[in-house]
């Protein structure tokens, strides 16, 4: 009941991508193409047609003759790296000036396979990073097509959602990604997790979790691995997160050449590239509204924890002295304290990593959180900025208002200025200033725009001790 749509890839299978084979005459590009083979999504929603042969690029143009040379928004969707689609909408977005391109690359087992045989035919003798590779290969695409569109290939920001935000960052810390974009926006994903160095393996952890795996499916060589069907290896993605074999998933790997260090090595270094950056979150983006915790005085204690992330256990050594800066006194005061705790720690997080950022990075960052209810039982949840921030109020079910359309004009504004010219800020839109991370204010989008700070002073330096340990 699955829709796959091609016949296998053979030997592509897990190799780096090659450019499409060329064609004579004009070729219809008038539907989107398949996505990469994925299970259902938490929502039980998957692409409509799939199929290995995934890389594929959409392109929304307003340009009318192609000397415009308009900026363009690249952007890579998210999905925890195993669900999603750049099968998107970029119309209205576009109708800002800009050129919007969305992209479908290799995802899951698809992505992240490593293994000694992948490592000994590659060229530059890696392996488990076809995902990352698929992102460059559709942004040199870019460079050498996008003028016949009306765009400036000098003028490409990359734009990544959840995942696709951790990609994007990737993206800043490869050398082979360099000079191939001036600007980046990260939207909704944890910072915390992304300076961590375990984040990204080394080499002969994918090979090691590809042995492990090929012996989990009885398969002797690269050969027969390369035989199972798409679907059934889409299956057998929970049958290695069962046996733990973590770093098969997609992402980077440190491979001694498109990613030779972690993201963070990349900033400390200044090997990362350094452009302007906007980045921010969902107010409900790590948990639903406060209305809906179940938190009462006698719990706030014990729920703190959970709200710090990838610190989490480094906070409960130190929580006897965080407590006495949250007084509550009724339960109502202790969900909307835990609310505020949750948001004031993510936001602290972007801080830290804008401070450490300007270490070696010169370019402005412009911080937002984004807090708009699109319902009021669900509240800003994850993704539901990106209706907004394309301007694509078609989406789904929601009952859309007047409210909601000011709000995504604003903000597709916003993204389309920046992607322009790497400033957020024109015409009669709100200002929106400069990140300092020694004063941190961040952008409050939403009914009420304005600067906002991210936390109170002495929970603020909580924060920062905890993160820059």
């Amino acid at each position: 009941g699955i829709p796959y749509a091609a016949p296998p890839v053979g030997n592509l299978r897990w190799r780096e991508p090659l450019p499409a084979v060329k064609w004579d005459g004009v070729r219809k590009a008038d539907k989107f193409g398949a996505s990469c083979p994925q299970p259902p999504s938490p929502s039980g929603k998957q692409p409509a047609e799939m199929s290995e042969d995934c890389l594929f690029i959409n392109v929304w143009t307003p340009a009318k003759p192609a000397e415009d040379k308009l900026a363009v928004l690249f952007f890579i969707h998210g999905g925890m790296g195993v669900f999603g689609s750049g099968n998107l909408d970029g119309t209205e977005l576009a109708r800002k000036g800009i050129i919007v391109v969305s992209v479908n690359y290799r995802l899951g087992l698809f992505a992240g396979m490593g293994h000694p045989e992948l490592t000994a035919e590659s060229p530059h003798h890696t392996c488990g990073t076809y995902g990352m590779l698929d992102l460059i290969a559709a942004l040199r695409w870019v460079q050498t097509n996008i003028a016949a569109f009306g765009g400036d290939a000098a003028k490409v920001t990359i734009a990544g959602h959840s995942s696709g935000a951790s990609a994007m960052h990737y993206l800043v810390s490869s050398p082979e990604a360099k000079g191939l974009f001036r600007g980046a926006i990260g939207v909704s994903f944890g910072y915390d997790y992304l300076m961590k160095p375990q984040t990204i393996p080394f080499i002969r952890q994918k090979e090691e979790n590809g042995l492990a795996f090929a012996k989990l499916k009885n398969c002797s060589s690269l050969e027969e691995l390369r035989k199972i069907p798409a679907m059934d290896l889409v299956a057998s993605g929970a049958e290695a997160a069962k046996a733990k074999l973590y770093h098969l998933g997609s992402g980077a790997a440190r491979d001694g050449w498109a990613f030779p260090v972690t993201y963070g090595e990349a900033l400390d270094t200044g090997l990362a590239s350094d452009v302007p950056t906007l980045t921010g979150f969902t107010a409900d983006d790590f948990g639903p509204p406060a209305q809906q915790l179940k938190t009462t005085v006698a719990t706030f204690a014990t729920s703190l924890p959970g709200q710090f992330g990838e610190n989490r256990e480094a906070f409960k050594s130190r929580a006897d002295t965080f407590l006495p800066l949250c007084p509550v006194t009724t339960d109502q005061e202790a969900r909307e304290m835990l609310k505020r705790v949750q948001i004031e720690y993510r936001m602290a997080t972007v801080s830290s990593w804008a401070k450490r950022r300007a270490m070696t990075g010169k370019s402005p960052v412009f911080v937002y959180l984004f807090d708009q209810s699109v319902a009021s039982e669900r509240g800003a949840y994850h993704g539901s900025d990106l209706a907004y921030w394309f301007y694509d109020l078609k989406a789904g079910d929601r009952a859309w208002t007047d409210g909601d359309r000011r709000v995504a004009d604003q903000v597709s504004s916003y993204w389309a200025n920046f992607v322009k010219t790497g400033d957020p800020n024109g015409g009669s839109l709100p200002a929106w200033a400069v990140f300092d991370a020694n004063r941190p204010v961040a952008m409050h989008l939403g009914a009420n725009s304005g600067p906002q700070a991210i936390a109170g002073g002495e929970r603020l330096n909580f924060y920062r001790a905890l993160l820059e340990k």
